[in-house]
């Protein structure tokens, strides 16, 4: 449940949430697509099939969903994909506009967290821009340490030790349970 009371699923992405996915993504501003993909462009039907049917072994998406005049409509993502470097993902999150602020963020990137430690992740990193201030709080909130980038004055590096995250202290106050994708 949303801070307001809306009722919120987070549950793992699928191949057949493509249109959902495709609806959340064109209905995104231009600053917040610009502010999750660091760039102007908007993902092809291609990169949006790649983002819904994953490979559950290397990563993990969980979306936020709620309904809509009787129809589910995705207000977020959340993912994570590991690296080359055993143990290490790098992670994403976007809201839709109307969704920013209302503390499901939080939600859903702690759901992202305890399913990553749970699944051997043991550090995630994420890069934002310098200006997104509510991704950066978000960050400092759920104990990321932030650092800039030093090849880039306009880029914002996210790093967070899951070993030493207390994943049993989040999981308690959350309310939504996630649900394995297998």
């Amino acid at each position: 449940m949303a801070n307001d009371g809306t009722v919120i699923t987070i549950r793992p992405i699928s191949a057949a949430d493509l249109p959902l996915e495709q609806e959340f993504v064109d209905g995104l501003s231009a600053s917040t697509s610009y502010q999750r993909l660091m760039s102007a462009r908007r993902p092809s039907l291609d990169e949006l099939r790649r983002f819904t049917d994953i490979d559950y072994e290397r990563e993990l998406a969980l979306i936020a969903t709620t309904s809509v005049r009787g129809s589910e409509r995705q207000v977020g993502v959340a993912r994570y994909v590991k690296e080359s470097s055993p143990g290490d993902a790098e992670l994403a999150i976007v809201l839709s506009d109307d969704w920013q602020g209302r503390g499901l963020g939080t939600r859903l990137l702690k759901s992202l967290l305890i399913a990553a430690k749970s699944r051997g992740v043991r550090r995630l990193v994420g890069t934002t821009l310098s200006v997104n201030s509510g991704m950066l709080a978000l960050g400092r909130k759920l104990g990321f340490k932030l650092a800039a980038e030093p090849r880039s004055a306009i880029v914002t590096n996210l790093t967070l030790d899951l070993a030493a995250w207390p994943a049993a202290a989040a999981a308690e106050e959350m309310s939504c349970a996630y649900r394995s994708a297998r």
